[in-house]
């Protein structure tokens, strides 16, 4: 029996700044004595889904896709322009960092005051302080006023007293991406555990390990609507795929850097399996190559390449071509960088290029930001996990590093002394 039922939820805004086009029809419309037309913009279009107790629902898709929308519908923040949402049990909201706190109060007042906010009786909050305090983390802090905590210290009060209010659903919008990773891995742990109970949580997070980690069923979400819902690594994967292909369309191999038009540019980068053979996405272990297409246009008396892999945001790894080589004749001179195998972790990746050439003397330097866009996924290239183990690893890279296990005869017989 879901608790959680979303029936055909639209919701259409309208916009205060029009747009130069509909300003332009909005003069046209004023001459002819029409009325004026608004700009519109619909952040949910006929969406629909149910989700049943102990359920984790991820949630993903890029920003304006309509994912806080939908919390904040579901989270009577909102209210939808068409369609109904039924919430049966205890609604917890987090959908931004210290919403509903007093800066000038003390964390303990802010407690209670939250708890208030939710409908928790305070004889109910007396009971559970402690341990809303032990898991914040803030028992030097609990009689200071908030408004010294930092960001972190107000996601781990904030979360710390939605969670341990027992709440049948918890709508959490990416407020466990703040603060420091041991209270993000706690807080990931106590929604995992809690959903055992049957909390239902609707998780939105830019974080896709973690929806994959975390989640029992994903839903994405791209300009309001719905694109797919089922399995999280299949939904996750789609996802990932999209961004992929729309990164390439938006990148434009062989635009000239504006400083160096006149020395060079890239003029493409691709990826290819071991073979040479151009690939979209590579199988988790496989070797792969990244091959840079380098158009002179002057002599260069020394020319040397490098590329960086992005996921998650941030950079995983760098690699600059070892020597360089001459590249007299001005043309195009293809390098290719070998990925070995056992490196890249199953993730989505994108690629900066650079080059630097020495022309008469001086170095000049060219770079090409989303070059390559691509994802590493895992189709069982490592063979299955032994029984009653997990395979799915953290980290942006994945090497194969060599284990063995070292006997120390000397160690237990001193233990059974």
């Amino acid at each position: 029996m879901p608790n959680v039922k979303v029936e055909h939820l639209s919701k259409l805004y309208k916009l205060d700044r029009l747009d130069a086009k509909v300003m332009r029809r909005s003069a046209k419309a004023a001459k002819s004595g029409e009325a004026p037309p608004a700009a519109e913009l619909w952040a949910l279009k006929d969406v629909s889904f149910e989700v049943g107790p102990g359920t984790i629902l991820g949630i993903v898709g890029r920003n304006g896709a309509g994912k806080t929308t939908l919390l904040k519908i579901l989270g009577r923040v909102t209210v939808p322009t068409r369609g109904r949402a039924e919430m049966k049990g205890r609604v917890v909201s987090l959908l931004e960092v210290g919403a509903g706190f007093v800066p000038e109060s003390t964390g303990r007042d802010n407690v209670f005051l939250n708890a208030a906010l939710f409908g928790i009786p305070r004889s109910v909050v007396q009971r559970r302080f402690d341990q809303i305090v032990e898991f914040a983390e803030l028992e030097k802090f609990i009689d200071t006023p908030v408004t010294r905590y930092s960001s972190g210290m107000y996601l781990r009060l904030a979360f710390s007293v939605a969670i341990n209010m027992e709440p049948d659903i918890l709508l959490a919008d990416e407020v466990l991406a703040v603060g420091d990773i041991d209270f993000q891995q706690r807080c990931l742990e106590r929604v995992e555990e809690d959903g055992r109970q049957g909390l239902t949580t609707l998780f939105v997070s830019h974080d896709t390990a973690a929806i994959r980690r975390l989640c029992h069923r994903v839903i994405w979400l791209d300009a309001g609507e719905m694109q797919s819902d089922g399995p999280p690594e299949q939904v996750v994967t789609e996802y990932e795929t999209s961004q992929a292909e729309r990164t390439k369309r938006r990148s434009r191999p062989g635009v000239r850097s504006k400083l160096d038009t006149a020395y060079g540019n890239i003029a493409g980068t691709r990826l290819l399996s071991s073979d040479g053979t151009q690939i979209g996405s590579a199988r988790l272990g496989e070797e792969v190559q990244v091959e840079v297409t380098l158009r002179t246009l002057r002599p260069a008396s020394a020319v040397r390449c490098g590329v960086t892999l992005f996921t998650e945001g941030s950079p995983a790894l760098s690699s600059v071509q070892t020597g360089t080589f001459e590249a007299e004749t001005p043309g195009d001179y293809r390098i290719v960088a070998r990925v070995p195998g056992d490196l890249l972790a199953d993730k989505f990746y994108t690629v900066r290029t650079t080059a630097v050439l020495v022309v008469a003397g001086t170095q000049k330097r060219l770079t090409e930001l989303d070059a390559l866009a691509f994802r590493v996924y895992d189709a069982g290239a490592r063979g299955a996990a032994p029984s009653g183990f997990s395979d799915r690893l953290e980290g942006v890279v994945r090497p194969a590093l060599e284990w063995s296990l070292v006997e120390e005869p000397a160690l237990e017989a001193s233990a059974s002394r």
